[in-house]
């Protein structure tokens, strides 16, 4: 006798894989490139991994638990690629390791379009992070490492500050409270240049993973937005030398 998923013994007999929290992030993974955030769903997932519904839900409360075990990994992933990059930098070459880590982070988002599009795309409708939960541990780490690499760059006077007072109350106040949660020794103009070039390189990656290059530029565009970075890193640091430090 046969089923819509083969013979009826096979189904019955062969054992299946343990259900461990690696496996559910990967079939919720593999969901998400085939059919987008909508298709990550806790019956879908339960059937491919050859589990019933109810003997996943011992493992996750529902489809925001997918969710967020899916962000935390894909975060995790990132975070993990761009110090993987910063490997291969020596410790005093401020510029060239903001430089590798962004650039690990652009490859990363090239080469898994979907995953981004969930990580740092349009916010999911009917989702909420949990509050404190581990989607907001992995951000922290991944924001404190680029913070990191500018408190590098401030320490070496090569980051491109501004004074407090050039800043409205309340932008300081936020720019301050970012510094605090992500444990960077920074004052508020010194924070300034780490959140825009974040914001900014953000969205030269978002553009060209979206495709949206390729009407201007066509197969240049990955060259455009390689330029594009550069330029930007070249507006955040103040060449090494006698200038170093200033504003």
């Amino acid at each position: 006798m046969f089923t819509a998923q083969g013979p009826i013994w096979e189904s019955a007999f062969l054992p299946t894989p343990p259900l461990t929290v690696d496996a559910i992030v990967a079939t919720s993974r593999a969901l998400l490139v085939e059919g987008g955030a909508d298709a990550v769903v806790v019956r879908e997932v339960a059937r491919r991994l050859g589990v019933t519904a109810p003997a996943l839900y011992r493992h996750v409360s529902g489809r925001d638990d997918l969710l967020t075990l899916l962000i935390t990994a894909c975060t995790d992933e990132v975070t993990d690629a761009c110090e993987d990059a910063l490997e291969t930098c020596r410790p005093d070459d401020v510029e060239g390791r903001i430089r590798a880590a962004t650039l690990a982070f652009r490859a990363w988002a090239l080469d898994h379009r979907p995953e981004f599009g969930l990580v740092y795309g349009t916010p999911l409708m009917h989702y909420a992070a949990p509050v404190g939960g581990p989607t907001v541990e992995a951000g922290q780490r991944f924001g404190g490492l680029f913070g990191s690499l500018f408190v590098e760059a401030l320490a070496a006077g090569r980051l491109r500050v501004v004074d407090d007072d050039q800043l409205s109350p309340g932008v300081r106040a936020s720019l301050l409270d970012t510094a605090t949660r992500l444990g960077l020794p920074m004052r508020a103009g010194e924070v300034r240049p780490f959140i825009v070039g974040w914001h900014r390189m953000l969205g030269i990656v978002s553009v060209e993973v979206a495709g949206h290059l390729r009407w201007v530029f066509g197969e240049d565009a990955s060259t455009f937005a390689h330029e594009q970075l550069e330029e930007l890193l070249a507006e955040l640091l103040v060449p090494a030398g006698p200038r170093a430090g200033s504003t």
